[in-house]
């Protein structure tokens, strides 16, 4: 059945998987624990998981510890949406796992997804690893290292609707992306993800050592 209705793309070391913009999936933490590729869908190493739907976290099953105790007193659920675009990277590659590195290459994806976004004449403030329109937040990024996995989650909100009362987002839908363009830029983001991972590792392996 999940072969049916999702793709698996081999880019270089990475395995894009792809699930059915049709079938909504809540993201609710479980997605970042380690491994979940390799026991939902039978893909081991790194994988790029792709997949559209809502969003809702306690704080419980957040890992960010600075918005649990900045936020927690806000609401009894501090991230949620109704229909946003995920990414949940997973990466073996660095042993043992190691969340400074895994932060940067954070940032590295940040800065695709803006670069992307900007050329669909979308303007975005940067502020560390979120991303801001017209003082509204568009996404949520984290980063973090179980025993043998490193792993990201980054969700862009496409519909402007499902937040927390004391946040102020906005989605890719009002900012004028259609809906026929999200998977495109979706794969566009995980093949230059791919890509400048790739270039970093070739700079490490073509340079001598002092």
């Amino acid at each position: 059945m999940v072969l049916i209705r999702m793709k698996k793309i081999k880019k270089s070391q990475y395995i894009i998987i792809l699930e059915s913009f049709s079938d909504s999936i809540t993201y609710d933490g479980s997605q970042i624990v380690g491994r979940y590729s390799a026991e939902k869908y039978g893909v081991f190493g790194e994988t790029i998981l792709i997949f559209r739907g809502g969003m809702k976290l306690s704080p419980d099953e957040m890992v960010d510890i600075k918005d649990i105790v900045r936020e927690s007193h806000l609401n009894k659920i501090l991230i949620s949406s109704d229909d946003s675009l995920h990414f949940i990277i997973e990466e073996f590659d660095i042993q043992p796992p190691n969340m400074e590195i895994e932060y940067y290459r954070l940032q590295v994806l940040t800065q695709i997804i803006i670069e992307i976004l900007r050329s669909k004449n979308v303007e975005i403030v940067r502020k560390g690893t979120d991303m801001f329109v017209k003082e509204k937040k568009l996404n949520v990024a984290i980063a973090t290292t179980g025993i043998s996995s490193s792993k990201i989650h980054f969700g862009i909100n496409i519909a402007s609707t499902g937040f927390p009362s004391h946040v102020n987002a906005i989605g890719l839908l009002e900012l004028g992306i259609k809906q026929s363009e999200i998977e495109n830029i979706a794969l566009e983001i995980a093949e230059r993800y791919i890509e400048e991972i790739a270039k970093i590792k070739e700079d490490v392996s073509k340079t001598k050592p002092i």
